[in-house]
């Protein structure tokens, strides 16, 4: 999934797939807008960074909906009346998901809770605090969460290489879970065997994604699954070249990993470049005309002193009487 950032007076704006993220660093706010087909989301985060271990913790402080304009959290607080009121007379939506699911899971999201490391909206959020996360050190737990997520890799397929039933890692799939059995398995497979078969499976997703199990890889399911997608967006961060506003912060990153960073300050605002490559064309083509016609001018004071001996005449005249009024004096 491709990442786009634009970035302007510090802030940033992150869009990938269906959602934006705007980024806030100075009030160390966030908002993700997502547009569904009968609403628009806007849910607004305050968000705080731990160094040891790095990490960023998130808490909503405010879910809007539209339209018309509602409100399912404000000011950090759960609207359950309004929540209540809205779906109420709507049971259709229990199907998807319960009033009351949905006030529980909004009371966690108001509480302060860590972030998902793999979340593009985290790494991002870390490059823009180099006063918290040295631009080495965020490189440094960027390699970490990479190994991280390779060495688990590693560890689940010399286990599913050794699984008697024949359970694989599937390639992507809108039907199929990451770890299963192949379609052409399955497919001869009475209901008891399937039965047997899911059984199995998670008994093995326990062994491996559980961190009380001893054949703990070192990451969740979801992380797992979800691999590939971190790991691209890891080599995205890292490749990112930072965006330096302020002369002091070249000396904090005098010993960051990127070729003459001091003499190579880069602005990523696409809109700001633009203006100032049109402005330099504008002012050198301007100073063009204005040297051309000084050095036609001079050109033609020396043409005219050379060979017009008619203002060589007049010239000398001038002169002469200049200095007869000089005597007289």
């Amino acid at each position: 999934m491709e990442i786009e950032i634009f970035e302007e007076d510090g802030n940033g704006t992150l869009t990938f797939g269906d959602c934006t993220f705007d980024v806030y660093p100075e009030t160390k706010t966030y908002q993700s807008m997502m547009s569904l087909e009968y609403d628009y989301y806007t849910d607004k985060f305050e968000y705080r960074i731990k160094t040891n271990p790095i990490k960023v913790e998130t808490r909503l402080i405010e879910q809007k909906h539209e339209p018309p304009e509602r409100y399912s959290v404000k000011d950090g607080v759960v609207l359950e009346s309004a929540i209540r009121k809205e779906r109420e007379g709507k049971d259709w939506l229990d199907f998807i998901t319960s009033t009351d699911e949905l006030i529980d899971g909004l009371k966690k999201e108001v509480e302060w809770h860590e972030g998902w490391a793999g979340n593009p909206v985290s790494m991002y959020i870390l490059s823009k605090h180099p006063e918290i996360i040295t631009p080495n050190d965020h490189r440094r737990y960027l390699r970490q969460l990479s190994e991280k997520i390779k060495d688990a890799t590693l560890k689940v397929e010399m286990a599913l290489k050794s699984d008697e039933t024949g359970l694989q890692i599937m390639d992507e799939s809108e039907d199929l879970d990451i770890i299963s059995y192949p379609k052409t398995k399955r497919d001869v497979m009475s209901e008891a065997e399937l039965e047997s078969a899911r059984e199995h499976l998670n008994k093995v997703l326990e062994q491996l994604f559980e961190e009380k199990s001893e054949k703990y890889v070192g990451i969740s399911y979801n992380e797992f699954r979800s691999g590939k997608e971190v790991l691209e967006r890891v080599e995205f961060f890292l490749n990112k070249k930072p965006t330096i506003n302020k002369q002091d912060d070249i000396a904090d990153l005098e010993n960051e990993d990127i070729p003459n960073l001091k003499n190579n300050v880069i602005n990523e605002t696409s809109s700001g470049f633009k203006f100032n490559v049109f402005l330099f064309v504008i002012q050198w083509f301007w100073l063009f005309i204005v040297i051309s016609f000084a050095l036609w001018l001079i050109s033609l004071i020396v043409t005219i002193i050379q060979y017009n001996f008619t203002f060589a005449f007049f010239a000398s005249g001038i002169l002469a009487l200049f200095r007869a009024l000089l005597r007289n004096k």
